[in-house]
């Protein structure tokens, strides 16, 4: 879970190494909360739901992410 929470806490701040990034991607600073959320969707295998798009950039890089409207 750890190591799972390092690496996306690096792909979001765009400092993974190895990992070619969409061409529009922007670094970003997530929550630590929000990140230890995707790190257990991830490391479970579940698709995440929620109303914040704070997730949408690691939707099929990390996880199976779906925007509610809320």
């Amino acid at each position: 879970m750890l190591e799972a929470y390092i690496q996306i806490d690096l792909y979001s701040q765009k400092k993974l190494k190895g990992i070619e990034y969409p061409q529009d991607f922007t670094p970003r600073n997530m929550g630590k909360n929000n990140i230890w959320i995707a790190a257990t969707a991830f490391v479970t295998n579940t698709t995440l739901l929620s109303t914040d798009k704070d997730f949408q950039h690691l939707k099929d890089v990390f996880i199976d992410f779906v925007w509610i409207e809320g």
